[in-house]
């Protein structure tokens, strides 16, 4: 269907999208609420335990540029998709709030919208940390040890809404999905129009997530991937002439 150019560049611009979709979702409402939320008041003692633990653990109060978790906006994410197909799990979301210090104002770029979202077992065990950037491999190894399995449309749709509900992707395409063979689907598949990468040449791309499953349907791995599809000379008028 695809075929694969430039791997390393369109990576990066796969990671840059993942950025740019939980930046906007957090933009739009203070930090991503793609499922319901609700207060940590909804978790046990020891769930609660593992987030102040974590939070305490990553934040970074001191320094050139610190981190510190936006704690007025600490909340459960749930869903039914996502209490269908992980009933032992909670899900909580912690937005990183970043600060410079006067004198490293040109140090450093300040990302916005960023949080992790931790799964926390019923018995508070920390399960996963999920990214708002990156390739989400961390999604597909989640489903690995939940031994979750795809073997039709309906259940890759049900993966798709409980990834978007993980994540934060908001108005994401969930359900145009394709199987390319009998170990290999893909998620939330979309093509992006033509777009230029020097003065003389452009391109467009397709992003998607692609899972590995077993023979008996359980998933092995995932991870969020760009493949440019088409790329095409244009003249010193702007004009396209032709796509290779």
């Amino acid at each position: 269907m695809v075929n694969t150019l430039n791997v390393a560049r369109c990576t990066v611009r796969a990671l840059l999208l993942v950025a740019a979709l939980a930046s906007a979702s957090a933009q739009d409402d203070g930090v991503p609420v793609p499922a319901g939320v609700s207060g940590l008041g909804t978790l046990k003692a020891a769930q609660r335990e593992t987030v102040d633990r974590y939070v305490l653990e990553n934040e970074r109060p001191t320094g050139e540029l610190k981190r510190l978790a936006d704690r007025g906006y600490i909340a459960v994410r749930s869903s039914v998709a996502l209490r269908h197909l992980f009933p032992r799990s909670r899900f909580v979301v912690v937005p990183w709030i970043f600060q410079l210090d006067p004198g490293a104002q040109n140090l450093y770029s300040i990302p916005f919208g960023l949080y992790d979202v931790l799964a926390i077992s019923d018995e508070g065990r920390l399960e996963s940390i999920f990214h708002s950037s990156g390739n989400q491999e961390e999604f597909g190894m989640f489903l690995h040890n939940h031994r979750v399995k795809v073997r039709n449309k309906t259940m890759l749709c049900e993966v798709a809404r409980t990834r978007v509900d993980i994540y934060g992707g908001g108005g994401l395409s969930l359900c145009n999905d394709v199987r390319r063979s009998s170990s290999e689907w893909i998620l939330g598949y979309t093509e992006m129009p033509f777009r230029p990468v020097s003065s003389y040449e452009e391109e467009r791309d397709a992003y998607y997530y692609r899972l590995r499953v077993d023979s008996s349907g359980i998933v092995l791995d995932g991870k969020y991937v760009c493949d440019t599809l088409e790329r095409r000379k244009i003249d010193n008028a702007g004009r396209s002439v032709g796509g290779h």
